[in-house]
């Protein structure tokens, strides 16, 4: 099909006839486009891959509903969409990879066989209090951010940067050579 970008918009929305081959070729078209932008802003092949695919379902799936206002600019549609799943998959990228930190961190076995606690609870105590709550709300409770934001009248983006901190000065403390009483 020859057809300009919009007109394969509307036979997809018209749920016309030829709905089917418009649909492989705007996909045919903006595939490559899509792979590029994943490819300069996830750095990663298999990522792009999944990328293009997720951009395309929503692509596609706005078309057949209609709801891509204008199919003059669908070109438009379809880089912001990138830049929105992009988005999301860093986000989740940067998430799963703070899960396998901590998880490294927090093996309960080995955990338990490297923690001195009576050096954690100085530790501990040399956190102001608000950042010691984020800690034991957190480890200790088991609360989500959004939860302990709630009882801390704070919002959660300052739970979670408190609770990174309150971390990195707790590792600092309990790596730090012990001063011994003379």
């Amino acid at each position: 099909m020859e057809a300009p970008d919009a007109e394969l918009v509307r036979a997809i929305a018209a749920q016309a006839d030829d709905a089917p081959a418009a649909e492989a070729e705007l996909c045919r078209r903006f595939a490559p486009r899509i792979r590029l932008y994943g490819l300069r802003h996830l750095r990663d092949e298999d990522r792009a891959a999944d990328l293009v695919q997720a951009v395309l379902l929503a692509l596609l799936q706005a078309a057949r509903t209609g709801r891509i206002a204008d199919p003059d600019r669908v070109d438009r549609f379809m880089l912001g969409t990138s830049r929105n799943v992009a988005l999301r998959m860093r986000e989740t990228d940067a998430r799963s990879a703070g899960d396998a930190a901590l998880a490294a961190i927090a093996a309960p076995d080995e955990l338990l066989e490297r923690i001195d606690a009576p050096a954690l609870w100085r530790c501990m105590r040399a956190l102001d209090d608000r950042a010691r709550r984020v800690v034991m709300l957190s480890f200790n409770d088991d609360r989500a951010a959004d939860e302990i934001a709630a009882l801390l009248s704070i919002s959660a983006v300052n739970v979670r940067v408190l609770r990174h901190r309150s971390i990195a000065a707790l590792r600092r403390c309990l790596d730090a050579p012990k001063e011994v009483d003379a």
